[in-house]
Formats: C-alpha cells, sequence, structure tokens
C-alpha cells in the first residue's frame, strides 16, 4: 500500500513539473511573439509599396496591405495615387501580385469583380457637314433634355419589372449540346437567355475633339455603360470563399466562370447601349448577339472599353505572378485611351496614349513604367470613414443649405458639411502619375441615369 500511494505521488509531481514547464514556455513563447510582432508589422510596412501614393496612408489602409502581405513570400501590393477605404470597409485603388501557385486565398478578390465601363460613339450627322459645326443629335437633344430623360428612366423601368432571369452562372454554356443538339467545336451559348443589368450608371454625352492629325475639331456625342452583373459576380465572390484554401491563383484566373464572367458583363453593357441608341435614335451601327440562344438581342461593339477590376496572368513566363488590380486598369492592354471616371457634373474623362495613325483614333497603347503597367480608372468619393487629408483639391457635390442656415467651415469639420466630397485631380496629383503618358478629354453630360 505505501508503495502504491509512493508511486501516487511520485506521477503528480512528474504532472506538476510538466505543467509547470508548459506554461512557462507558453509565457516565453508569447513573450517573443510579442517582442517579435512590432519588427513583424515594421517589416510589413517596409515591403508596402506607396510611392505613388497621392496622400498619406491611414491605419486602416496599412493594415489592409499588411493582410495581403502575411500570406506568402510572394505576395506583394503596390498603392495608386487614389488609394481609399470606401463605406464598405475594404481598400481600393491597388496592384497587387502573388505567385500562380500560391493559394487563392491571397488573391484580394473584391465584391466587384470584372467592373468595366464601355464607351459607344455615335454617327457625326449627315455628310458633307462643315467642319466643326455642331452635332445634330446633341442639339436635338439638348432642346428636349426632359423627353429623353423620361424615355431613359421608362426604359430603366421597364428593364427591372422584366420577368426573364439575371444572367447566372447557370447561364454558361454545355460544351458538345445546342438545344438539344450535338455539336463539335466550342460552344458559347448561354443555355438561357437573361435580362440586361445596370448596376451603376448609363449615360449620354458630349465633348469636342481633335481629329488624328490635329488640325480640326469634331462634335461628337457618346453613350457610356458602366458597372458590373451583382448577382453573378456575387456567385463569383462566393466560389472563391468556398474553394480559396485548396486552389491555386491560376486555377481561379483560368476558371471558366471568371471568362464567362468578363465575357457576359461586355455584353450585358453592348445590350443595354444598343437599346438605349435605338431608343433614343442614335445612328450606331447594330448587330445580332450570336451568344443568344434566342438570336433576337440586338448589341454594339465598342469604341473603347475599360475594366475597372479585373486581374491577369503576366506576360513574363520566368516570374510566373498573377496581377490583380482593383479601381484600375493593365495600361498596356488598353489600345484605345483609358475612361477615368469622375463626379456627375464632370462625366468623364478620357485619358488619351501616345499619337496612333491607326483605327484607334483616341491614342495607341499606353506608355508605362517597368514596375507595373497599371492606370487610374475613378476618382475618390469620400465619406465619413475616410474623410479628406485636406481641402485644397477637393469639390463638393449636393443641395445647398437650407434657408437661414450656413454651410460649416469645412477646414474646422469637412464630414459635417453638407454634399458628398470628391477628389479633383490637380497638377500634383498629376505629377504623381504623368510617366504613364495621356491627354485628357472631357466628356460633358447630357442625358444619364445612376443607381
Amino acid at each position: 500500500m505505501y508503495m502504491y500511494m509512493y508511486i501516487y505521488k511520485t506521477y503528480m509531481y512528474i504532472y506538476i513539473y510538466a505543467a509547470q514547464a508548459a506554461a512557462q514556455a507558453a509565457a516565453q513563447a508569447a513573450a517573443q511573439a510579442a517582442a517579435q510582432a512590432p519588427a513583424t508589422a515594421a517589416a510589413l510596412r517596409a515591403s508596402m509599396d506607396t510611392r505613388h501614393a497621392h496622400n498619406a496612408c491611414s491605419p486602416a489602409e496599412i493594415n489592409s496591405c499588411c493582410s495581403v502581405l502575411r500570406g506568402p513570400p510572394h505576395a506583394s501590393i503596390k498603392l495608386l495615387p487614389t488609394h481609399h477605404i470606401r463605406e464598405d470597409a475594404q481598400l481600393h485603388c491597388f496592384h497587387s501580385t502573388c505567385n500562380v501557385e500560391d493559394r487563392a486565398r491571397v488573391l484580394p478578390v473584391g465584391a466587384d469583380m470584372c467592373n468595366m465601363v464601355s464607351m459607344y460613339e455615335c454617327g457625326d450627322g449627315p455628310a458633307g457637314a462643315l467642319a466643326g459645326a455642331l452635332n445634330p443629335h446633341a442639339l436635338s437633344i439638348l432642346n428636349n433634355v426632359g423627353h429623353y430623360q423620361a424615355l431613359l428612366h421608362e426604359y430603366i423601368a421597364a428593364l427591372d419589372a422584366n420577368p426573364t432571369r439575371p444572367a447566372r452562372f447557370n447561364c454558361i454554356s454545355k460544351q458538345g449540346e445546342v438545344a438539344g443538339m450535338q455539336v463539335t467545336g466550342f460552344n458559347c451559348v448561354d443555355t438561357r437567355p437573361w435580362k440586361p443589368k445596370i448596376s451603376n450608371r448609363i449615360r449620354l454625352y458630349h465633348t469636342f475633339t481633335r481629329s488624328t492629325s490635329k488640325d480640326e475639331r469634331k462634335h461628337k456625342v457618346f453613350l457610356l455603360v458602366s458597372g458590373c452583373l451583382s448577382e453573378a459576380t456575387e456567385e463569383f465572390n462566393n466560389l472563391w470563399l468556398d474553394t480559396h484554401d485548396h486552389v491555386r491563383c491560376e486555377d481561379l484566373l483560368r476558371c471558366e466562370e471568371l471568362n464567362w464572367l468578363r465575357s457576359t458583363t461586355h455584353c450585358n453593357h453592348n445590350h443595354v447601349a444598343s437599346d438605349v441608341s435605338a431608343l433614343f435614335g442614335l445612328p450606331i451601327w447594330h448587330v445580332t448577339d450570336a451568344d443568344d440562344p434566342t438570336l433576337q438581342s440586338r448589341m454594339l461593339f465598342p469604341t473603347t472599353t475599360t475594366h475597372k477590376t479585373d486581374m491577369r496572368l503576366s506576360d513574363d513566363s520566368a516570374r510566373q505572378q498573377i496581377s490583380y488590380v482593383d479601381d484600375g486598369c493593365f495600361s498596356d492592354l488598353c489600345n484605345n485611351s483609358v475612361l477615368f471616371e469622375m463626379f456627375s457634373s464632370e462625366g468623364f474623362w478620357l485619358l488619351q496614349g501616345p499619337r496612333n495613325y491607326s483605327d484607334n483614333v483616341y491614342g495607341s497603347e499606353f506608355a508605362s513604367t517597368n514596375e507595373i503597367a497599371c492606370m487610374l480608372t475613378a476618382t475618390v468619393r469620400y465619406h465619413s470613414l475616410h474623410a479628406p487629408p485636406n481641402m485644397h483639391n477637393m469639390v463638393r457635390i449636393g443641395t445647398p443649405a437650407p434657408a437661414g442656415q450656413a454651410l460649416p467651415a469645412e477646414d474646422a469639420n469637412p464630414a459635417a458639411a453638407r454634399g458628398t466630397v470628391y477628389l479633383f485631380p490637380d497638377e500634383h496629383f498629376f505629377d504623381v502619375i504623368q510617366q504613364l503618358g495621356f491627354h485628357t478629354l472631357n466628356l460633358m453630360p447630357l442625358v444619364f441615369f445612376e443607381r
């Protein structure tokens, strides 16, 4: 009996000693982690590329960048001049890269994948018109803006009331079969028809532009459609969330769902532009959409398309990197200018590339630095959680103060003042991105719809 008690006490002493040793080791590990945390955070901040940031980075922006850089060692992030935090508490306007073999969770995929804006140029008017004459279609709309605005709102209401389901992943074609018939080759016809969608804005613009030889000015009319397919984009975001732990970045980039989402968003804008141009009687060439299973939808071919959220595989086969851009586009893929979205009264800026004598009347491929081939696509819309750092290059869009009331001082409390504050690019802003090489052309709004 005494022997059993002795053995029991011996085991108790061993257990207590092991527990004390484990607690001491855990305390030491915690102390080491706490000591290394500042050094790790400092190293992550040092690896952030903020050389082309227009303003100083806020703590929330730094934390968002660090969350991307805490992944594999191949990950990198570069902040573009219009970097900001939106109302969704997400960082926007950046360029990120990772290795093709990394897990897809390192990609900062947002909720507006394949967001793009497409521009369609209308006809110049009757043949034989004098050089520099005003476009007759623009004059007709300007003389009756209320009528065309009502037509646009009626079209939007009819589009929302259309019982046809929007485009989703169940529209992706099944290879080898079309309407019950076996086919050979690649099949791109959707399995069911879907209704067009306007998730952001559609606008009609006019502007004076110079010819390619710079010796003539023309008054032109443009139709612009922007946004993404919200339902299909949500499905892609859920797909990424469900598979990012065991799918490679290259697999996500090459998946059929992403390629379909990009092409269908492009077709959606073409359908909307075709409907609105026919409604307004604008002279644009319409074609039948061959991917529509009913073959009844018509569409337009855009003059310029700018992707606002996109990703691609690097052209350098030795590096094998995936590039992701948010609120920007790959400038080396833009062969006919870049559309830069401003606020409602300013419209769009057409950032033109170098002079070109081919069909790209708004400039050829953009010049770019040796670091990244990326260009901005929108200005910054500030809000209470992301107040402007200064007001010298800001513009406020909103209603005036009621009678008998004064607006609060902007310098004292910018967030309390009425209206929405936008960044208005000034000379310093253009100095930051001057290496891209462009020339601005302002598209002034005529008739528009914005959600």
